[in-house]
This record gives C-alpha cells, sequence and structure tokens, in this order.
C-alpha cells in the first residue's frame, strides 16, 4: 500500500504558547510517546532569534536581579529536543490561500496547518517621531544617539540591547532623565525596575512615567492605589497626560514638553509588520481574527494566539496569562486537527493571579477582587517565573 506523504505543521513564532508545546512534544518524544498524528508530521518553527527572552523576568533584568541568561530560553536546543527543525529567519508574509509563508531570508515554506505565536509589535502611532519606526536587531544598525528614537520595548532581543546604552549613557552623566510611556502593568513594572537601576548609579537620575489618565484601568482600585504608593515610594513623577512628540531630546504631551535624555514607550500593541502581507482576516490594528478554539476565521487550517491574535467572539486582553493559557489550548487543538478530532474552546478563567514587580525585589499580587503585597509576593513571583524558564532547558 501507499505511504501517504507527512503532513508539515509550521510554527511561526517562539512566544510562550509555541514555547510551552516544545515543551509538550520534548517531553513525549523522551517517553516515546508521540500521537500517530505527530509521527505522520513533519514540524518546523521559525523565529527570528534562536533564544526567546521571558518577559516576565525583564524587569528583574532591568533592576540587576537577574543575569539575561537567567531570563534566556534557548529555543533552537528545544526545538533539537522536540523533534522540530529549527529556521532562524523572520516572516514577511503569509498567504493561506496557498499554505505559504515567506521569509527575510527569501526562501517560501509550504504548510499544511500553521500556527502563529509571532507576538506583536508596539504601538507607537501616538509619537509622531516615532512613525516610521522600524525594529532592528542588528546592534550595528543602531543609532547610537537614544535622544533621537523613542525605543520600544518589542522586540526584547533589540530592547536589552537599547537598555544597556542607556546605562552606559547614565554612567557617563551627572543627570540622567529616562522618560516612560504607558499606562499598564508592563509600563509600571519598567518604571519602578528603571529607577532602581539609575538610582544605583547616581543618586541625581530620574525616571518619569508618562501615563495619561488611565494607569492600570483594567485592574481593581485596590490594586491600583497600592501601585501608585510604590510608584510614589520610588520618587517616580507621574505625568497624566498623552505622549504626543519626541525630537531631538524634548518629550512633548498634551500638556507641556520637557527635556529627556531617552524616552521608551510601552504603550501597548499593534499587529506584527508581517500582518500588513496576510490574506488572513485581520481585525482593530492588524491583529490575526480567531474564534474561540484559537482558530482563523477565515483560514481553518490556521491557528493563533497570543498577541498576535485577537478573538472576535468575546473580549480576551493581550496579557501573558492569556498567552499561556490559551497557548495550552491551542497546542492540543493542534494535534486534535491534525487527528480529525473535535476542538476545544478557550474558555478564559474570570479570576487570574496577577504578579507585579516593584523594582527592588517587592512585588503586588492581585487576584480578583482581592490584591496584596510584600518581599515574599516577590520572591514568590521569581520562584515561577524560574520553575518556567529552568523547566525549557530541561
Amino acid at each position: 500500500m501507499k505511504r501517504l506523504s507527512k503532513k508539515t505543521l509550521l510554527l511561526a513564532g517562539a512566544g510562550h504558547a509555541h514555547i510551552g508545546l516544545l515543551r509538550r512534544l520534548s517531553a513525549d518524544r523522551s517517553k516515546n510517546n508521540a500521537s500517530n498524528a505527530l509521527i505522520d508530521t513533519d514540524i518546523h518553527l521559525i523565529s527570528e532569534q534562536p533564544h526567546t527572552l521571558y518577559s516576565g523576568m525583564l524587569p528583574g533584568w532591568m533592576a540587576g536581579h537577574y543575569q539575561l541568561d537567567d531570563i534566556s530560553i534557548d529555543t533552537k536546543s528545544l526545538c533539537l529536543r522536540a523533534g522540530v527543525r529549527f529556521i532562524q529567519q523572520s516572516i514577511t508574509k503569509i498567504t493561506a490561500a496557498s499554505n505559504t509563508v515567506d521569509t527575510s531570508g527569501n526562501e517560501r515554506f509550504d504548510y499544511d496547518v500553521l500556527s502563529l505565536n509571532t507576538g506583536a509589535d508596539t504601538d507607537l502611532r501616538g509619537l509622531s517621531q516615532a512613525d516610521d519606526y522600524k525594529g532592528n536587531d542588528n546592534r550595528d544598525d543602531m543609532s547610537n544617539d537614544l535622544r533621537n528614537e523613542v525605543i520600544a520595548i518589542r522586540p526584547l532581543s533589540t530592547f536589552t540591547i537599547q537598555w544597556q546604552q542607556i546605562l552606559d549613557d547614565a554612567r557617563q552623566s551627572d543627570q540622567y532623565r529616562l522618560a516612560i510611556v504607558g499606562a499598564g502593568a508592563a509600563a509600571t513594572e519598567l518604571v519602578m525596575a528603571a529607577q532602581v537601576a539609575l538610582q544605583q548609579i547616581n543618586g541625581n537620575h530620574q525616571v518619569t512615567l508618562i501615563c495619561g489618565e488611565n494607569l492600570l484601568s483594567g485592574f481593581v482600585p485596590s490594586f491600583r492605589q497600592r501601585v501608585i504608593k510604590q510608584l510614589h515610594r520610588h520618587g517616580i513623577t507621574m505625568i497624566e497626560a498623552r505622549a504626543t512628540a519626541y525630537r531631538d531630546g524634548q518629550l512633548s504631551t498634551s500638556n507641556d514638553s520637557f527635556p529627556v535624555d531617552a524616552v521608551i514607550a510601552a504603550t501597548g500593541v499593534r499587529g506584527a509588520a508581517w500582518t500588513a502581507s496576510t490574506d488572513l482576516e485581520t481585525v482593530d490594528n492588524g491583529f490575526v481574527a480567531v474564534n474561540s478554539q484559537q482558530q482563523s476565521v477565515s483560514h481553518p487550517n490556521v491557528f493563533a494566539v497570543g498577541d498576535v491574535a485577537t478573538r472576535v467572539d468575546q473580549y480576551v486582553a493581550h496579557s501573558g496569562v492569556h498567552a499561556v493559557h490559551g497557548g495550552a489550548i491551542e497546542a492540543g487543538n493542534l494535534l486534535a486537527y491534525l487527528q480529525g478530532e473535535a476542538l476545544t474552546e478557550y474558555q478564559p478563567r474570570t479570576r487570574t493571579l496577577y504578579l507585579l514587580s516593584c523594582g527592588d525585589k517587592y512585588a503586588i499580587g492581585s487576584w480578583g477582587r482581592v490584591s496584596l503585597q510584600g518581599r515574599w509576593v516577590w520572591y514568590l513571583k521569581r520562584q515561577i517565573d524560574k520553575r518556567f524558564v529552568t523547566s525549557c532547558a530541561a
């Protein structure tokens, strides 16, 4: 009997969901427990970087609590253990009608099933100087003058290089002024981590948070008040205005303008650049439209999860919590789809645990309407984060 050709499962991106899937495949492979669907499937992962930085530990790295290796997952090695081919390139175009993905290496890859976990880009459209910003992971191509560009928090690989440049500049300055733009949890974590790091260099250095009028709008009031108290404890200036432009070292807001040495944007997300070159149905600012099974509403053999996707059946925030939990459902649905089985819906939990670090080994926790804080919360967060990163190396 003629053997049917193998199917191809293409994993685009190395976000939380695909890292979790690789861990699952690696564990199954070590136990010779692969499903029949995977035995007859070639799996490839395309990612621009051979390592994935764990975003949950990034503020701790900024504040000096971790080395870069501590927050880095060796994606390439994890692929090897999982029996997955690793392709180090960036995605430039997805043509779902022909089941193809184009990459920066001028290559085209065919797939039978595609899973998207590429993340998204920082939304810089509110800052006019940053309208034409392009992310770049090549250190040699980066401007040495941070007074003439807004630093986007994404991609993380680029941000880590630029953060180290900020520290170098701060060591040569008598009074370094950094502004962080954003109103979400990521911005508040970054601003406290940055203040701790810069104050360790020179007590005259100062970080300012440009947060508009809706700081932490998605959290309960008790959590928000705890965070504001920690911002005050660190001596961080809060400006409740909208950042509008950054030029020649001058940051303008809807109320005023003032000089700064660098600006970091943690201003939410918009669709990744490649979403401008795809026939997949997208919504809002270029996010792949998916249903409750994390499946493309326009092409059923395409799945998407994390910041690259938006649910069309109900509102689900772009957050790491949903990337992890939704990613686990999506991974199971990929296997089910390959075997022709029924798919599972991802139902977000009504309450989720959120741990926000405050720069100096102190953290605030939120569980539904309950909030708490202390050093023990930071150590709990560290234990959870380190367990995740360590498990990817096992």
